[in-house]
């Protein structure tokens, strides 16, 4: 497989792409020489650079803090201080369906020797398929298993950190056989910012050049429905069903709620402040929702009448009343696997323009929502 800066070649495909996506040398001396780190879009938690010699990737664990996770280079040199060295691209470990749909969109599915589990894969290269079949399950009914992972004996590993414990567990496996590259992508606030990832993967796989290519299409067309939508009215928009007494409320600057207000939308937050939920009492949800003029992601409640049996007084609910209420099951397999997860987040741009039709009122084609009849 090809590394990226091994060559002039690449070196001028790289400079190429530094067009395109901007660079900036950073001025940390703790660098690698000569390195010049490219300027992401808007995801927060990697960055990824090259000098002469080398490729390099750093991941981060929050937007907040920061903190350093992992740093990774690929290339000439033998070693490069406060670097892991990637040797090799097979028998690679992926323990998030949204990863694995990555390296299936570069073309690296038959090099996914293990995952957390297939039931989660909806990646239409692999659901079904024989090469997910062919995959280790490594958590297929809740936290890792250890002696799977290590019998395994993978080449590079790909995960997110789900708590320090596994988290632990993972690295004392891996120490001094595998490189553990956390790809915490579900933390970045904006839809971009975690379908950005591909590029963090393209890079570290030899693929920087497809991987960039295929970003900036998808940012392309996102931002496109996002300037159009600026200039239409905004419906209000409530999200998600009630359960036990509560209503999990997407806070202001939460991922779905970016997609609400990039479509034209006036997202009903409550309690705006943060980037997660809140836990709102029902009797004060409901009384906000109340006159919401569309409701999105009712979870596996796919009809109206699963919705009034969770709750008799979502009827009074004007979205409901008019018949303005959309489920994302359109394309779930019969497993349960659901495409709308992975790829809605490989391509946030299919999930907008889904989000901005239901929001004016034209979904006629949509592409993972439909209506809750």
């Amino acid at each position: 497989m090809k590394r990226p800066a091994n060559t002039p070649t690449i070196t001028a495909i790289l400079m190429a792409l530094c067009f395109f996506v901007g660079c900036k040398n950073n001025p940390n001396n703790h660098d690698p020489k000569g390195v010049v780190w490219i300027t992401n879009a808007q995801a927060m938690l990697f960055r990824v650079g090259y000098n002469q010699t080398d490729s390099f990737l750093e991941v981060y664990n929050d937007p907040k803090s920061k903190q350093l996770l992992g740093a990774f280079f690929w290339g000439k040199s033998s070693t490069v201080k406060g670097y892991q060295k990637i040797q090799f691209r097979n028998k690679i470990v992926s323990l998030s369906a949204i990863h694995t749909g990555m390296l299936a969109e570069l073309g690296q599915a038959k090099s996914i020797v293990g995952v957390e589990s297939q039931k989660y894969i909806a990646h239409p290269a692999l659901y079904q398929s024989s090469a997910l079949k062919a995959m280790t399950e490594l958590a297929p009914n809740g936290p890792i298993i250890p002696e799977k992972l290590a019998n395994l004996q993978p080449k590079l590993l790909i995960g997110y950190v789900f708590n320090i414990q596994e988290k632990n567990t993972i690295e004392r496996i891996a120490k001094n056989h595998f490189p553990v590259v956390w790809a915490n992508n579900h933390l970045e606030p904006h839809p971009l910012g975690r379908a950005e990832w591909i590029v963090a993967m393209g890079w570290l796989l030899g693929k920087s050049k497809e991987s960039t290519a295929l970003f900036q299409q998808i940012a392309k067309e996102y931002n496109e429905i996002s300037q159009k939508a600026q200039h239409t009215p905004k419906p209000t928009v409530m999200m998600n069903i009630p359960y036990n007494g509560q209503w999990f409320v997407p806070q202001g600057q939460s991922y779905m709620t970016q997609f609400i207000l990039d479509a034209g939308g006036d997202p009903i937050t409550i309690q705006g402040e943060g980037s997660g939920s809140n836990m709102v009492g029902l009797e004060k949800a409901l009384q906000a929702m109340k006159q919401a003029d569309v409701w999105i992601n009712t979870d596996l409640c796919n009809t109206q009448r699963c919705l009034k049996d969770m709750e008799p007084r979502v009827e009074n609910i004007k979205a409901l009343k008019n018949n303005r209420v959309y489920h994302f099951n359109k394309k779930i397999n019969p497993n349960g696997s659901n495409p709308y997860w992975d790829m809605g987040c490989i391509y946030p741009n299919l999930l907008l323009r889904d989000i901005y039709n239901i929001v004016h009122n034209t979904p006629e084609s949509l592409y993972f929502y439909d209506l809750c009849p």
